[in-house]
């Protein structure tokens, strides 16, 4: 009865909390992050000037205690470890509840800070050590040598607290995979997701297939060339670009993980992006072909398992033995995602495995690979865990999806009554662009601030209250095709983990973009103490523009995502100041002009935004299309005529993208107009598949209804250059005044043969159409 009673006390008090206190963008907070569950501040404080006992758990031998003694000394105040017979003056007390308290559960703690005396209470030792997360955090805020007295309550929304790293395309050395999990720690994530191997290596040491780190670890080094456009390794070339972790290095790393309640998921992909298996084994693949480990991108991905052969299932089996042996994770993920079969369509021994299996087209045949794959698992009780691919073809008993796909899959599972990781490229990819990517590092694409990351919301509004208990937690990702050291890692990851981190612990009702950026430096401080290569993006000024067509006008707002001292800007063009000014409003731009802003944190300026705008005879008017943009990229309504060229980034909605040969764009003056020469922006990306017109026509008319070719233009800039370019074409029609413009694209040519998408259509995109 009195476990009943204290338990209805407490969710009263939280109740009362969660109305009256900290949803109040006003009411006082602890400047921690994630936010707490529960907390309330009271009078006094524990000083910190006197030297403070340190009482812990008897089973803890000592290890909780002396982290509590390394806190404050960190912090720059002296503790000491006692066994109970030194007390009196400045404690604190680290125990276990003696009996169960289910608000908090496995991972949460009440901390209470008086005038003399700490304590902390956890039914675990994860939750005394999150308890010490939180002091830290305090007493790195703490003023005068004076910790304010906070009594807290918390405890995790999501069980499933994930980051994800892929040390495939790039091999992190073993000492980064402990600073990483130092940095798990501190966000509170409690689940690391190894990434150990892909198309481009091998990383894990297998006893019984020792080819798999002897050559599936090594491929050639083309770090000089686009990674989506280096050309499959010459057996004779020189493979010195890898490495792999040996079993005494990964328990060391499963060892470390435990002693900071994180659990380690192996991910062993099948039944694709395993390049780098078949070329130590190429038997187990369709065609028996040994292209060896690809030193960049591939795709698609057609070289996988072959799921006819027994020996292909012989070898995973032996593999996933090993690899138990080393994680005791309840979870192995296998992959599962973005598995072309071609080749299982024209192999003999896959069609014979359909036609034994009754099994109806090769989506039935990978989830019966999948389905084998988890029963092997579960027959050692392990559960299975794999990207929402495994959905396609009937979903493996008992399995986890992981949605990335955008929610879909997340959504479907969680109605089929599986339990589901969301991670979203949306939100959860951190190895997209998280500022303006004129001033980031080189990035995959996509586009995915703080801001963005800290608004993810894991429980998709479809669902039911029912539904929705079976999303167990969210996960951010982090693909290294573009992140070939550690310290760009930490610099995606930082502080893009602190945003997730209060979306996965902390209610929902609680959260709140104003409160986090208040409490966001505390943490930052906390980075710098550490050496921790944290981006500083959200500082960076951001120019977001709205075209008045009407007024032939652009207004340009310039802001920031965190707070700065100020924004400072400053203008070439007709009649421009061309002196620096600090911004106040928004900027009414209605001539070409050239626009340069920074912000100033602490006396130190951000990186230098820069924009061009060209108001123009065409500017601000209607464009029709033919054939109309994909609906994935349709750009803005006046996306061609906004003044504003798109940059090197296809996906920044500036550009109108065309899968087609040809496009054609009309647009109308209403008047007749004299126009000596016309523009047209487009893109050269082949490594997103998007290449340039080979030719195109201007067409002008002088009532509006009939055009007349005005101009002829094969593109000049060659096709061969890999590079991320973009390209102004400029025409010359004869002098006149027209009512009407109309541009036409060709492209005659698929993709060449030298790109991995050779024989696919081409995308073209285009921004600009300019008229002078």
């Amino acid at each position: 009865m009195k476990i009943i009673l204290r338990t209805l006390r407490q969710r009263f008090v939280q109740l009362w909390l969660f109305c009256f206190l900290p949803l109040a963008l006003g009411a006082t907070q602890p400047p921690v992050i994630p936010l707490p569950a529960s907390y309330s501040l009271g009078e006094g404080c524990f000083g910190l000037q006197k030297p403070i006992g340190v009482l812990g758990p008897d089973s803890d031998k000592g290890a909780l205690t002396q982290m509590v003694v390394n806190l404050f000394a960190e912090s720059g105040y002296h503790a000491f470890a006692t066994d109970g017979r030194i007390l009196g003056g400045q404690t604190l007390r680290l125990s276990y509840l003696t009996e169960f308290d289910s608000l908090i559960g496995n991972e949460g703690y009440h901390l209470h800070i008086g005038s003399s005396e700490i304590r902390i209470l956890a039914n675990s030792n994860a939750g005394l050590q999150y308890a010490i997360n939180t002091l830290g955090q305090l007493l790195r805020a703490a003023a005068n040598d004076c910790l304010s007295a906070w009594s807290i309550t918390d405890y995790p929304r999501f069980s499933y607290r994930g980051m994800h790293l892929d040390v495939s395309r790039h091999f992190m050395p073993v000492a980064f995979i402990f600073r990483y999990l130092d940095l798990l720690a501190m966000h509170r994530m409690n689940t690391f997701h190894w990434h150990l191997v892909d198309d481009q290596g091998w990383r894990l040491q297998i006893d019984r297939y020792p080819l798999l780190t002897e050559v599936g670890a090594w491929r050639e080094d083309r770090s000089h060339e686009h990674w989506n456009h280096r050309p499959l390794s010459s057996p004779e070339a020189p493979k010195t670009y890898g490495g792999f972790y040996t079993k005494d290095e990964v328990r060391q790393v499963v060892a470390y993980a435990q002693a900071r309640n994180i659990t380690v998921i192996p991910e062993i992909e099948m039944p694709a992006h395993v390049m780098s298996a078949l070329a130590a084994y190429p038997g187990l693949s369709c065609t028996g072909k040994n292209l060896g480990v690809p030193p960049g991108g591939v795709w698609p991905i057609t070289h996988i398992y072959c799921a006819g052969k027994e020996e292909t299932f012989e070898f995973l089996e032996n593999v996933l033995l090993e690899v138990m042996e080393l994680f005791p994770s309840p979870l192995i993920h296998i992959g599962g995602d973005e598995a072309d079969k071609t080749e299982w369509k024209s192999c003999e021994l896959c069609q014979a495995r359909m036609a034994a299996e009754n099994l109806p087209d090769v989506h039935a045949l990978q989830s019966y690979f999948i389905r084998r794959i988890g029963a092997f698992l579960a027959s050692h009780g392990r559960r299975l865990m794999g990207w929402d691919e495994i959905l396609e073809g009937g979903l493996a008993e008992n399995a986890i999806v992981m949605s990335w796909r955008g929610e879909e899959g997340g959504i479907q599972a969680a109605r089929m009554q599986h339990h589901v990781v969301m991670t979203p490229g949306s939100h959860c990819y951190f190895d997209h662009y998280q500022g303006d990517p004129s001033t980031e590092p080189l990035a995959i694409g996509g586009f995915t601030p703080l801001d963005k990351v800290y608004a993810y919301e894991p429980e998709p509004a479809e669902l039911t209250p029912e539904e929705k208990t079976y999303i167990i937690g969210a996960q951010a990702n982090v693909w290294t095709e573009y992140m070939p050291v550690p310290a760009h890692v930490e610099y995606m990851v930082l502080p893009r983990m602190a945003a997730l981190s209060e979306v996965l612990w902390s209610p929902a009702q609680s959260r709140n973009w104003e409160s986090f950026v208040r409490r966001l430096p505390h943490l930052i401080r906390n980075y710098e103490a550490h050496g921790y290569n944290y981006a500083r993006s959200a500082w960076k000024v951001q120019a977001t523009e709205e075209v008045l067509p009407e007024a032939r006008q652009i207004k340009v707002s310039l802001t920031t995502l965190l707070p700065v001292d100020s924004i400072v800007f400053r203008t070439e063009g007709k009649g421009s100041g061309n002196s620096p000014q600090v911004y106040r409003n928004p900027l009414m731009i209605g001539q070409s002009t050239k626009l340069q802003a920074y912000a100033v944190v602490n006396g130190t300026s951000t990186p230098v935004v820069e924009r061009n705008y060209h108001i123009h005879k065409a500017f601000g008017l209607q464009v029709e299309q033919q054939p109309t943009p994909s609906k994935r990229y349709p750009g803005t309504a006046y996306s061609l005529t906004d003044g504003i060229e798109g940059s090197r980034w296809f996906a920044d909605g500036r550009w109108s993208g065309i899968l087609d040969d040809h496009w054609q764009a009309s647009l109308s003056f209403g008047k007749a107009t004299r126009v000596k020469q016309i523009g047209l922006t487009a893109l050269h990306d082949p490594a997103s598949w998007i290449f340039l017109p080979d030719s195109l026509v201007v067409y002008v008319s002088k009532n509006g209804r009939t055009f007349r070719p005005a101009g002829h233009l094969k593109s000049v800039p060659s096709t061969n250059t890999n590079e991320v370019s973009t390209h102004r074409f400029v025409l010359y029609p004869a002098p006149g005044r027209y009512k009407a413009i109309r541009i036409g694209a060709f492209r005659t040519a698929d993709i060449p043969a030298t790109h991995p998408g050779h024989g696919e259509k081409v995308w073209m995109f285009f921004s600009e159409i300019t008229a002078d």
